[in-house]
């Protein structure tokens, strides 16, 4: 009852938190955009016409997030730092009322676009942007407004989709490169196959303005995002993945044979990522931590979650591990399945040799068997691991027969 209790309180204090900011995002747009469309001088019906379909937008963004915060689908700990998107929405806000007073090839939506994305997930991203293109566009006295619509709406669109691949590796030079070399033929289009003149350098020259700027944001947001949560991920990897740090020492005090049950099953665990080329920081995460439920009694979902909330871990671990302790959940990630084999594979060899320590074993029979028992009960039907990569891991854990007599 005490654990339940203390999870209902950190969940209504977040829950308060967002709705208060959800208030601000809602009040900004709707005020802001009426005071905007009135400073622009459109007409009554026009005015009422911009902040209904404002208010309409931003409805839809603040459904998007509370789906998912049900669904826990934000990117990295974003669901836990919701500010980061309030802020940089209301900054983009104010800039989606003063863009109309550029050039409409000049408006920096592809850096508008990423960074709402980055700050929350794919569908707020996208949901949002477009919110604030649309209220440019509606604001803006030119001629054209679909085609000025859709070119920055599939310019955003595609950063959107080619930066959704970042990871803890944080390898964004294609991603960049990408996004700015469609942005840079969406512009031209506009300014050259919609206007009636012949074709001059000098046409090119707002278009390569537009992707200058839309870099220098880029580039502000990407070193944003990296200090607070790409590098700070990592550090907070090195100390979880540390077999010294306190939590893993703790389980070392209330049951050995369960700390160095978690030792090898990380040890496992970190072999099969790296070679897959998956984050190897949270797979050995997962290896260590996913037995950690029983400092609180039994190790179930609800007490695995309330440590890893106390201990701040990151998202992605908390998503692997529900994954893979939730009875209601479907192992659909290849971390997942990796954690499966491992722990099942320490496990097994574990209890033979407490059974006959001086037993010799045949590793690759064992390891087999494992595959073919886990492959017909359905248990993977539904991962995302490919069966090349379900037998080069197998190749791997049996690789390791001699590391396994460490487990005598």
């Amino acid at each position: 009852m005490e654990k339940n209790n203390e999870l209902d309180k950190t969940e209504k204090k977040g829950a308060v938190s967002r709705r208060f900011q959800e208030f601000i995002l809602l009040l900004a747009t709707g005020a802001g955009t009426g005071i905007a469309a009135w400073i622009y001088k459109r007409p009554e019906i026009e005015i009422a016409g911009t902040v209904i379909m404002a208010m309409l937008g931003i409805s839809g963004v603040l459904f998007s997030i509370e789906q998912s915060v049900e669904s826990d689908s934000f990117l990295f700990d974003n669901k836990d730092h919701l500010w980061r998107f309030t802020v940089l929405y209301l900054i983009s806000l104010a800039g989606s009322f003063l863009f109309p007073l550029l050039p409409e090839g000049g408006w920096p939506y592809l850096a508008v676009f990423i960074g709402l994305m980055l700050f929350s997930n794919q569908r707020i991203g996208i949901f949002s942007g477009t919110v604030l293109l649309m209220t440019t566009c509606l604001l803006y006295t030119g001629q054209e407004g679909s085609v000025r619509f859709f070119v920055y709406f599939v310019g955003g669109l595609v950063g959107i989709i080619v930066f959704s691949y970042i990871d803890n590796s944080f390898k964004v030079g294609l991603p960049l490169v990408v996004s700015l070399m469609v942005q840079m033929v969406c512009l031209s289009v506009q300014e050259i196959l919609y206007v009636n003149q012949q074709f001059r350098v000098q046409m090119l020259m707002i278009p390569i303005v537009n992707l200058l700027v839309c870099l220098i944001f880029l580039l502000v947001i990407l070193k944003y995002f990296s200090f607070s949560i790409v590098y700070k991920n990592r550090d907070l990897y090195m100390d979880i993945n540390d077999p010294e740090c306190a939590l893993l020492v703790e389980l070392k005090n209330a049951s050995r044979e369960e700390y160095y049950h978690a030792v090898h099953t990380a040890y496992l665990c970190d072999r099969i990522a790296k070679r897959l080329k998956l984050d190897d920081g949270v797979v050995k995460a997962c290896g260590y931590y996913h037995r950690i439920g029983i400092l609180k009694g039994e190790n179930n979902w609800e007490n695995l979650q309330l440590i890893m909330e106390e201990n701040r871990f990151p998202q992605r671990v908390k998503e692997v591990l529900k994954e893979y302790v939730d009875n209601t959940e479907t192992m659909i990630s290849k971390e997942t399945i990796i954690l499966l084999f491992s722990d099942t594979i320490i496990s097994s060899i574990s209890y033979l040799f407490s059974k006959a320590p001086d037993i010799q074993l045949d590793y690759p029979k064992i390891i087999g068997g494992i595959f073919k028992k886990r492959v017909e009960s359905g248990a993977i039907d539904r991962s995302n691991l490919t069966f090349g990569e379900l037998q080069e891991m197998k190749e791997i854990l049996v690789e390791e027969r001699l590391y396994y007599d460490f487990l005598r």
